[in-house]
């Protein structure tokens, strides 16, 4: 019985061969069309210098209800409306060495306040800005006990 079988073997390997084939050509819609003509030449029913990529498979589907993902971002400025003013206020100290400037990190960490600093050549401005003026003013005095000068004054944005 077992013998009996093996004869089947190149009809089956042969029927399936055949069915991927058909099955490959079938499901490939980008591979063109060659259609016999009377002289026996095969012709290809695309134009040879226009191949076709996906992209240009894509552009021209028929289907209208699809759009193609893209990041996109809304942006509303009220640039008109005038915003309610909140009285800022800014301290400004000159430091002149390196000792002075740990200070006023030191004291700055301790308050919790941002702050800028600025270094031209050897000039190092600091500034810090905050609505609290009694808050500034006692940063001020703290900045006194190292000898380092510091004044508040208000603040108003450039527009």
């Amino acid at each position: 019985m077992r013998r009996a079988a093996y004869w089947l073997f190149p009809f089956i390997a042969s029927g399936v061969a055949i069915f991927i084939v058909l099955l490959l050509i079938q499901i490939n819609p980008a591979a063109p069309e060659l259609e016999a003509v009377e002289d026996g030449a095969l012709h290809s029913s695309e134009a040879p210098d226009e191949p076709m990529n996906w992209i240009s498979r894509f552009s021209k589907s028929e289907e209208k209800g699809y759009f193609y993902p893209v990041n996109e971002v809304n942006l509303k400025l009220d640039m008109g409306e005038k915003s309610t003013s909140v009285e800022m206020y800014r301290l400004t100290a000159d430091l002149k060495s390196s000792y002075e400037l740990f200070c006023v990190k030191e004291e700055l960490k301790k308050s919790a306040l941002p702050y800028l600093m600025n270094k031209e050549g050897d000039a190092m401005t600091l500034s810090v800005d905050s609505t609290d003026q009694s808050q500034l003013a006692s940063l001020v005095t703290k900045l006194k006990t190292y000898q380092i000068t510091a004044t508040v004054s208000p603040y108003t944005e450039e527009k």
